[in-house]
């Protein structure tokens, strides 16, 4: 592996090596594809909410991650989490990621990690085209996750969050209808 350039030998052990950096490349790429293609319905979000808006892609069976956000001055908005990694039961995006994604589902079902009412609620998620996630989460924060499809398939979610006092259940699902289908795929 060492000699190949995928670890390198340091004091009393090995760290990654370059060789790594090179075969991520593709993965950086597709990610900036989505990125630049799913740009304007971040910005519309944020602007039509008046709070952070997410753009997140899938990252493994457990987690999802964040690779963009446009951020608002509104207090009560939640900061840009670009970066970070969050888990697919416990948020509005994970749950459209699991609701659009059998194969992913079935995963976390066999692992015991889907309960007889996430199920339910994963069914709800994909008749309606959006998810919710009403303080679920975290207290006093809701949150809206519609899917982003590529040639069919599922490739990102993009989501807003906020203050539950001011993205209420009825105007996160007034958002959901506004938020125009034409957006979410590219063909």
């Amino acid at each position: 592996m060492s000699a190949l350039g995928y670890v390198s030998k340091v004091d009393g052990g090995y760290t990654l090596g370059l060789r790594l950096k090179e075969l991520s490349k593709p993965l950086e790429q597709r990610d900036e594809q989505i990125r630049r293609h799913f740009i304007d319905l971040i910005k519309s979000m944020a602007q039509l909410t008046n709070n952070t808006a997410y753009l997140a892609v899938p990252s493994g069976v457990k987690e999802y991650l964040y690779i963009d956000a446009i951020e608002r001055d509104n207090p009560l908005t939640i900061r840009s989490p670009r970066g970070r990694r969050e888990g697919l039961t416990t948020s509005a995006i994970g749950k459209v990621f699991l609701a659009f994604d059998d194969d992913l589902k079935r995963t976390l079902r066999v692992q015991g990690e889907l309960s007889a009412e996430l199920e339910r609620e994963l069914s709800e998620v994909k008749d309606n085209g959006y998810a919710l996630d009403l303080e679920q989460a975290e207290p006093n924060l809701n949150c809206l996750a519609i899917p982003l499809f590529w040639k069919g398939k599922l490739v990102a979610a993009a989501g807003i969050c906020g203050a539950a006092s001011d993205l209420t259940s009825s105007r996160l699902i007034h958002f959901a209808g506004v938020l125009s289908p034409k957006h979410t795929s590219i063909r």
